[in-house]
C-alpha cells in the first residue's frame, strides 16, 4: 500500500477536503478533527505511530485511509498501515503502524483513496525528529582469530580477573583468548576445559577465604569487561547514563552455562555492588532454553528487580535474538527491557525508590560473558549432557544516546 500511495499521490487533489472524483461521493466531505504523532519528542530510530480522528458528512467507502508524511525535500515517506474502511458521520479514530524516521522535519497529513484517486486533507502538521547519535557500535568484522578489540580505535574490552575471587561463584577461569572473531562477522565466547595449569577459581565452599584462592578451575571461558581491572585499577573505557543498549546474539544450551550481557556502574571500583548498579539486559541458563532472565540490581539494599521472560513459542535462546534496554536516567526515568523490539518489562524510578538515585542516574559500562557454573546454586554445574566447547555467538553490540522506547 505504501508503494502504491507514493505513485498515486502525485495525482491527488492536493489540499481538497471534498472529493469530486465521482457523482456518488461529490456531496460528501471528509473532516479531520485531530491529528497527532505518538511521541512528543521524537528521536531518530525510535519507532512511533500517528493517530487521526476522521469523520464524513455522509457515508463514504474508501479504498485506503492513510496518514502520509513528506520529508523536507517533498518526498513521501508515509506511515505504514493504510486501511480500507467506510467513513460515516461518526468519528473514526485511526492509528498507523509504527515507523522510525531519520533526524529531520516532516509534514504529515491524512489522505484517502476513492476510485483510484487520492485526496489530501487539511490540517497539515509537522514533527521534528531529533538526532540520536550511536555512541558505540561494534559489528565484529575482521579475520578469524582476531580479539574482541579488533577494528576499534583503542581497546575497550578487557579480561576480567574476578574469577580469582569467584565473582560469579564460577568454576571457570576467564581468558581473553577465549573471545575471538570467527571471520564471519561474529565474536565467539567459548567455554571449554583448556584451563591454565594451576589456575585457581576462588575458595572451597564452607572455608575461610585466605589470601590465595584454593579451588582449582575446571573450565576456561571469557568474561569481557569495559572496566580495566588489570591495567588501570578498574577505570571504565566507555560509559553512558541512559540511552538504548542492545546486543544481537545466540546462546548455548546445556546445564551450567550462563551467558549474559549486562551493565555495571562505571564507579564500580569506588562504590560497592549493588549500590554501583547493575542492569542485566539478558541472562540465560542453558538448561532453560525458552527463558530469558531480565533483572536490575541497585540500592544500598538490593532491589533485585526482574524475573524470567518466556520467548515466543517455538523460539529458543540458541536462535538469534536482539536483547536491549531503553534507559531514561532522569529523576523520573525508567528502564525498559525488550527482546527483538518487543518491550517485556519496565522498572520506573518511582518503583525503584531510593535505589534509583543511588544506582541508575550515573553512567554504566558494559560486560559480556559466558560463565560456567555458580550462581549460588541458581545455575548449577555442568552435567554429563553439557557439550563442550560451548559458544556464545555475538553479532553486534550497539548503543544510542537516547532511549528508543
Amino acid at each position: 500500500m505504501a508503494a502504491r500511495f507514493r505513485v498515486l499521490v502525485a495525482a491527488a487533489v492536493l489540499g481538497a477536503a471534498t472529493l469530486t472524483a465521482s457523482p456518488a461521493s461529490a456531496a460528501v466531505t471528509v473532516t479531520v478533527d485531530a491529528l497527532t504523532v505518538g511521541n512528543s519528542a521524537p528521536v531518530a530510530a525510535r519507532p512511533m505511530t500517528a493517530t487521526a480522528k476522521v469523520r464524513a458528512s455522509g457515508t463514504l467507502a474508501v479504498q485506503a485511509l492513510t496518514i502520509a508524511v513528506r520529508d523536507s525535500a517533498g518526498q513521501v515517506v508515509d506511515f505504514p498501515g493504510a486501511i480500507a474502511t467506510t467513513l460515516t458521520t461518526a468519528t473514526k479514530t485511526f492509528t498507523t503502524d509504527a515507523r522510525a524516521y531519520p533526524a529531520g522535519t516532516y509534514t504529515y497529513f491524512v489522505a484517502y483513496e476513492v476510485g483510484n484517486v487520492w485526496t489530501e486533507l487539511t490540517p497539515r502538521k509537522t514533527f521534528t525528529v531529533a538526532a540520536n547519535p550511536i555512541t558505540f557500535d561494534q559489528d565484529f568484522s575482521g579475520a578469524a582469530g582476531g580479539g574482541p578489540n579488533t577494528g576499534l580505535a583503542a581497546p575497550v574490552w578487557f579480561n576480567d580477573p574476578c574469577w580469582h575471587q569467584a565473582c560469579t561463584g564460577s568454576i571457570a577461569e576467564y581468558k581473553l583468548d577465549h573471545a575471538q572473531l570467527d571471520g564471519q562477522g561474529h565474536l565467539v565466547l567459548t567455554a571449554d576445559q583448556n584451563v591454565t595449569p594451576g589456575a585457581m577459581c576462588g575458595w572451597q565452599p564452607g572455608t575461610d577465604h585466605g589470601e590465595e584462592p584454593d579451588l582449582p578451575c575446571r573450565y576456561a571461558t571469557a568474561r569481557l569487561t569495559m572496566l580495566d581491572w588489570e591495567g588501570n585499577d578498574g577505570l571504565p573505557t566507555w560509559t553512558q547514563a541512559g540511552g538504548h543498549l542492545e546486543a544481537r546474539m545466540k546462546a548455548p544450551l546445556g546445564k551450567g552455562l550462563w551467558p549474559a550481557f549486562w551493565t555495571v556502574g562505571g564507579n564500580n571500583a569506588q562504590v560497592d555492588w549493588p549500590a554501583s548498579g547493575e542492569i542485566d539486559v539478558m541472562e540465560t541458563l542453558g538448561d532453560h532454553p525458552a527463558l530469558v532472565e531480565q533483572h536490575a540490581h541497585g540500592g544500598l539494599e538490593d532491589i533485585n528487580f526482574g524475573d524470567s521472560t518466556p520467548l515466543p513459542e517455538g523460539e529458543g535462546i540458541d536462535d538469534w535474538h536482539t536483547y536491549a534496554v531503553d534507559w531514561d536516567a532522569g529523576a523520573n526515568g525508567y528502564i525498559k527491557w525488550s527482546i527483538d523490539g518487543v518491550v517485556t518489562r519496565t522498572l520506573t524510578a518511582a518503583a525503584a525508590g531510593a535505589a534509583w538515585a543511588q544506582s541508575f542516574r550515573h553512567p554504566h559500562t558494559l560486560i559480556l560473558n559466558l560463565a560456567v557454573g555458580g550462581g549460588d546454586g541458581w545455575v548449577g554445574d555442568p552435567d554429563a549432557d553439557t557439550v563442550f566447547p560451548a559458544r556464545l555467538v555475538v553479532d553486534q553490540v550497539r548503543a544510542y544516546q537516547k532511549p528508543l522506547a
